[in-house]
């Protein structure tokens, strides 16, 4: 009877110490995306470090609604050099996670007078960020009403 206790309390311990040390693993998504974040930035002026230190902590910042504003006002901000646009639109579609609040940042880039084709390009290669056709559909009208208004952009 002792050897038997024993033998059970030895699996009782094998089948619990198992079951603690197994791990489990959940994985969400299909497995076809590809997370590529975008190159970091590198600036020499003083001003364009600065604005993207500004950029930074507005993506920091807890409320959505806070980090839309701080975004957008410095999207109106009338002279950004093409690094810092681009910095802006990288944070633009990581920090916000709704896309109102996403188009709002990115119409007013769309609607400087310096944007250019790398801030064009930054927008395009990650409208798949976007959660619906229409959204997308809808910055690229943007895009396309802003190429015919003025042509050499």
């Amino acid at each position: 009877m002792n050897s038997f206790l024993k033998r059970t309390f030895e699996l009782f311990a094998l089948l619990s110490t198992t079951y603690l040390l197994t791990g489990c693993v959940v994985s969400i998504g299909t497995g076809n995306e590809m997370r590529s974040d975008p190159p970091t930035i590198v600036v020499t002026d003083s001003a364009d470090a600065a604005t993207i230190a500004e950029i930074d902590a507005a993506k920091r910042l807890s409320m959505e609604s806070d980090r839309t504003h701080a975004l957008r006002q410095i999207a109106e901000r009338p002279s950004l050099t093409v690094p810092v646009q681009v910095h802006l639109i990288n944070v633009t579609y990581r920090s916000l996670r709704l896309d109102s609040n996403r188009t709002q940042v990115l119409g007013k880039i769309i609607a400087r007078a310096d944007f250019c084709y790398a801030t064009r390009y930054a927008i395009v290669s990650q409208l798949q960020k976007l959660s619906s056709d229409s959204v997308r559909q809808s910055v690229l009208s943007q895009l396309n009403d802003r190429l015919k208004a003025n042509p050499s952009d």
